[in-house]
């Protein structure tokens, strides 16, 4: 009985230890980092609405976006740690998914439109706009995008949507928390 008893305070011992040695290695107790997973925003549980000016509609939203199949695309930013762009600013590219631009402005009733300007916020936290004119307007390399890395959605965000160019266009300005856009 000794033995048993023994035995039974030794496990319930080794199993604290392990516990405490796992939560002070992640900062994070196990019930923590269930909640955490439970709350991370995923395709499945995110709703979104970006208003809109100069088309047949006011606002979009995620549910119209998804009529359409989504299409992925590796896009770059630079982000940096300061909050500035100098010499610690870094080249961070990620995939998005999400619709064509030209899909969108089919959807709004607005194939035609000759630029659209976009406002939101910045990777900084900074409101900020962008103008895209010309070819852009019909190219498969811009996107309007909410998902990164295959699962979760845009960290951070304040919309949870973004406008953004492929890799390969060098100057584009791309903006990961659109809250307004305004065709012409």
């Amino acid at each position: 009985m000794f033995f048993v008893r023994r035995s039974l305070i030794a496990a319930l011992v080794l199993a604290l230890v392990l516990v405490s040695a796992f939560a002070s290695c992640t900062s994070k107790t196990p019930d923590v980092i269930a909640s955490e997973a439970a709350a991370e925003l995923t395709l499945e549980t995110l709703n979104w609405t970006i208003e809109v000016e100069g088309a047949d509609v006011t606002s979009y939203s995620r549910a119209d976006a998804d009529k359409h199949e989504l299409s992925k695309m590796i896009v770059s930013m630079l982000r940096s740690c300061d909050g500035t762009l100098g010499v610690e600013a870094l080249q961070n590219s990620f995939r998005v998914d999400g619709i064509n631009l030209y899909e969108f402005l089919e959807d709004v009733g607005r194939p035609d439109a000759t630029a659209v300007t976009y406002y939101g916020v910045d990777v900084f936290h900074k409101d900020t706009s962008f103008r895209i004119e010309g070819d852009l307007l019909k190219s498969d390399d811009v996107k309007i995008g909410w998902i990164m890395n295959i699962k979760n959605v845009l960290i951070d965000s304040e919309s949870y949507v973004g406008v953004f160019g492929a890799s390969s266009l060098k100057d584009f300005e791309s903006c990961c928390w659109v809250t307004k856009i305004v065709i012409e």
